[in-house]
């Protein structure tokens, strides 16, 4: 009897375990709903039938995972619905009123353009010239970019980089050589007189720095 009740309570355990929970009813469960009816993939929970099915569709009462993440806290999407009337309508009244201005300044009167121009002279102008950004960041950045590059090619590639190699290769060597020559001069005692002097140097250095020792 004992092991009986025990049965049963686990199948009626397991039962209760297996049914299916009934997702909470909102917006996103109609709209998923709906698409499915329409589709003809949904089931009648609301869910995706392929949440049944073991597929990759998520459980009942978890928002699928799409190209927009939305975290738990963030409601933008919610309250743009609720937003004023007045605030949805705005980009339409705005539509209608640059639609009269451009039949009332191209249509009507051609001359109102120019008129309202030579009126308001300074913010015409200033409107032209695109808020004088163009003219503002060549001043900042393009004409010093110029200058830096101009400095960076006189002075540093023309007169430190080419005037260092050009003094060595065209002052320095050419000195040096000459004063090589100037010692062979191809007499006999001028060699010996040479050796003479480097045996003197390095006796003296020998001797200074302990090199006989």
């Amino acid at each position: 009897s004992a092991v009986i009740q025990l049965a049963a309570s686990q199948d009626r355990i397991i039962a209760e375990t297996a049914r299916p929970v009934a997702a909470p009813v909102g917006r996103a469960t109609v709209a998923t709903a709906a698409t499915g009816a329409a589709t003809g993939t949904a089931t009648a929970g609301g869910a995706p039938a392929g949440a049944a099915g073991g597929g990759h569709a998520p459980a009942a009462g978890v928002a699928p995972e799409g190209a927009i993440f939305m975290a738990p806290g963030n409601h933008v999407l919610e309250r743009a619905h609720e937003a004023p009337k007045w605030v949805k309508l705005s980009p339409f009244f705005a539509m209608l009123g640059g639609l009269f201005l451009a039949w009332l300044f191209y249509i009507r009167d051609t001359s109102l353009p120019r008129r309202l121009a030579e009126t308001f002279r300074p913010l015409y102008l200033f409107l032209l010239n695109k808020w004088y950004f163009d003219e503002i960041y060549d001043a900042l950045f393009v004409k010093n970019a110029f200058r830096l590059g101009r400095l960076f090619w006189k002075v540093g590639d023309g007169k430190i980089i080419d005037g260092t190699i050009n003094g060595i290769a065209m002052g320095l060597v050419p000195r040096m050589t000459r004063f090589a020559s100037r010692l062979q001069s191809g007499y006999i005692f001028t060699y010996a007189f040479a050796m003479v002097v480097g045996i003197v140097f390095l006796l003296t250095w020998m001797a200074i720095s302990g090199g006989a020792e």
